[in-house]
């Protein structure tokens, strides 16, 4: 029997961010593998999560693999969107039963807290470095979003929440940032056979 984790993310940074954490996952491993097949998928932002994560899924995804495939799918959000809003964009019962009445076997839900971009600052010497700003540069902005947009602005470049990151995800110490997100990120971990 197969098995496959689907991830599905908010955006191309997010893709790029949660394979360097299964990787992490993968080196943490006594065997340094894994017996399932890995998918992650962007969702184009967390409206994505209420139809495009399903229908990948169903028409993407599971025709890929044997009838008996077994599905875990991990649903990879930020929190901010749900946190100031009266009526959530997307209702995670809703998508969870969804994703199980198509296949699924498991649902978990990871949540990054206020934003994916608050994660990364947890190593804000790493994207100092690969901005080639001076160590030690003062860190401002309300949110994690604004305060790597201004870092990028410092550095004559430009910031796109989703969009790839042309290298600074790389240079990001996920070690680091897992163990200070440990809470939120451990479920993903746990699927993937490590605790951190």
């Amino acid at each position: 029997m197969s098995k496959c984790l689907v991830l599905f993310v908010e955006g191309d940074t997010e893709v790029e961010f949660y394979k360097r954490v299964i990787a992490n996952a993968r080196d943490k491993r006594p065997d340094r593998r894994f017996d399932t097949s890995i998918e992650c998928r962007n969702v184009n932002g967390v409206g994505g999560f209420k139809n495009i994560a399903l229908r990948k899924f169903v028409k993407e995804i599971k025709p890929k693999y044997d009838e008996d495939c077994v599905f875990t799918v991990v649903l990879c959000s930020d929190t901010d969107v749900f946190e100031l809003s009266q009526k959530p964009p997307v209702k995670w019962d809703e998508v969870r039963k969804d994703m199980i009445q198509n296949g699924a076997s498991k649902v978990i839900t990871v949540k990054a807290k206020h934003s994916i971009e608050d994660w990364f600052l947890y190593d804000a010497d790493g994207i100092v470095s690969f901005l080639r700003l001076k160590k030690g540069t003062k860190i401002t902005g309300s949110t994690g979003y604004d305060k790597l947009m201004r870092l990028y602005k410092m550095a004559n470049k430009v910031y796109y929440k989703g969009m790839k990151s042309n290298g600074m995800v790389e240079k990001l110490d996920i070690d680091k940032i897992s163990e200070l997100v440990k809470e939120q990120i451990a479920p993903l971990y746990k699927v993937l056979g490590v605790t951190i």
